[in-house]
């Protein structure tokens, strides 16, 4: 009696579990659909309503790249042995958003050689080339010679048990973020308090029993974060964390979270043509600049709100909201003025700005005197896109445009299929369907600064490998200690 009912118990869990997988595939499989029609009528939407600026040539690629951008999203959608986070699919986004979409933009973005309209064809024709680049070097080595590579492993561990040690890592993350700010530790203070938030949204999710004191503690540090962010001006920061929350949503529930995704989009929308005036009241000494954190969110909410609220230039303020966020994140022109730039103007740089990520490794503690990551005021004033005595203005190094600095187009070319090789290994480390919950958090929270290629290299990735090592570290300690105790 006791066999039948466990066996018709297992049976009923089973097939609901087929179930389920069966409805999130057939979501999937509808979301692809809707991102093929979508791209097939924006297509046709973009080039009938192309700029009277914008050339055939130039149109066509960068229609190529807005197609190759997404033709990750359309692999990842349509495997059924997909990863948990669609790390490739959100990199080909981005090229997307910052070297296609800029060029069918009706806005007048930059004036004179920053403008979009002096965008070059070599430009357009090395962004569709690297990235093919990258692709092809991604899929290949990932199915082949990398397809071996073991993923990450941990200790077993129960989700229950989990929940004491991340409270103490959020509360861990909220003390050396804001408060004791030790440069060895800060990006693994940032590093493991993502994945605390992620993992106890997994926990919380799942139903597991959370005490009303812990729930009170990191929602007041998640809160306390998210203000932080809020008043240091910086957008990204903001934007870094929804991201990260939104890869873990989708892992866990299967299903795009749009509503997080519009409102990070309305945020940005809202604050990005703004920040430039709430940054001179609380940067560098302005009148500010001592406030407190709620009074400068009023601040900022106030500037916001009269920019919006002004009759008269209404209309005027929405367009300029809308060429500010483009205008944020259309690399594309950074692309063209280097390559018109260089050798013609300023000499290739050989190599020299990759020279930081090798002392990356060497810990602040051992050498206090280690030079700043100063790359971006460094470029700007080398291509003298700021004032040579500015040395407070930086100006974001992408991937793509560091490679074309130091080695022209072959740098290019080669560059970008060597990170898509590196990428595939990372991939394959940290973002197997083969993972447990947190294994896979931290794969993501490892991971997920990548999707982004607007800095340089050494910045990228120069603490990835101690930051990953050292949460390994901690993690395998932590279970281990449980299982030990139990």
């Amino acid at each position: 009696m006791h066999n039948y009912y466990t066996e018709h118990t297992e049976n009923h869990y089973a097939i609901a579990i087929i179930r389920a997988r069966k409805k999130q595939e057939n979501y999937l499989k509808r979301i692809c659909l809707l991102l093929i029609f979508g791209l097939v009528v924006g297509s046709f939407y973009l080039w009938e309503h192309r700029p009277e600026s914008l050339s055939s040539d130039k149109a066509i690629l960068a229609m190529n790249i807005l197609w190759l951008g997404f033709l990750p999203s359309i692999q990842y959608l349509l495997d059924r042995n997909r990863p948990p986070m669609p790390f490739l699919p959100l990199m080909g986004i981005f090229y997307v958003s910052s070297f296609a979409l800029p060029m069918f933009s009706s806005e007048k973005l930059g004036t004179g050689s920053w403008s979009i309209t002096y965008v070059t064809v070599q430009s357009l024709q090395l962004t569709l080339i690297g990235l093919l680049g990258m692709i092809i070097a991604f899929y290949a080595s990932k199915f082949s010679f990398l397809k071996k590579v073991s993923h990450l492993k941990l200790p077993a561990y129960s989700l229950s048990k989990l929940i004491s040690p991340l409270s103490l890592i959020v509360v861990f993350h909220i003390i050396f973020s804001y408060f004791i700010k030790v440069p060895s530790v800060g990006q693994f203070s940032s590093a493991i308090g993502n994945i605390g938030y992620g993992m106890f949204y997994i926990i919380w999710s799942r139903g597991q029993k959370i005490s009303p004191q812990t729930k009170l503690i990191i929602g007041s540090c998640f809160l306390f974060d998210l203000l932080q962010r809020f008043v240091g001006g910086s957008l990204a920061n903001i934007g870094f964390l929804g991201t990260f929350m939104g890869i873990v949503i989708f892992y866990e529930h299967k299903r795009i979270p749009i509503f997080l995704i519009s409102t990070l989009l309305l945020f940005f929308l809202t604050f990005n043509v703004v920040k430039g005036e709430y940054r001179q009241l609380t940067w560098f000494g302005g009148p500010y600049s001592n406030a407190s954190p709620i009074e400068k969110a009023q601040l900022f909410i106030d500037i916001a709100v009269k920019n919006y609220s002004n009759p008269e230039g209404e209309s005027g303020k929405q367009e300029s909201s809308t060429a500010s966020a483009i205008s944020r994140t259309a690399h594309i022109i950074l692309f063209s003025k280097v390559i018109a730039d260089t050798p013609k103007l300023i000499p290739y740089w050989n190599g020299e700005s990759y020279f930081g990520f090798v002392t990356k490794f060497i810990p602040r503690i051992l050498w206090p005197d280690k030079p700043s990551e100063d790359i971006g005021n460094v470029f700007g004033r080398r291509y003298r896109y700021v004032g040579r005595k500015d040395y407070a203005t930086t100006i974001n190094l992408p991937l793509m445009v560091e490679m074309y600095a130091n080695f022209g187009a072959s740098g290019v070319q080669i560059g970008m299929v060597l990170l898509g090789l590196l990428f595939a290994f990372l991939e394959q480390k940290l973002n197997s369907p083969k993972m447990g919950s947190l294994e896979v958090v931290i794969g993501i929270g490892m991971l997920y600064p990548f999707t982004s290629h607007e800095w340089n290299f050494s910045l990228m990735f120069g603490n990835v490998l101690t930051v990953t090592l050292c949460i390994y570290l901690m993690f395998k300690f932590i279970l281990r200690q449980q299982q030990t105790k139990h």
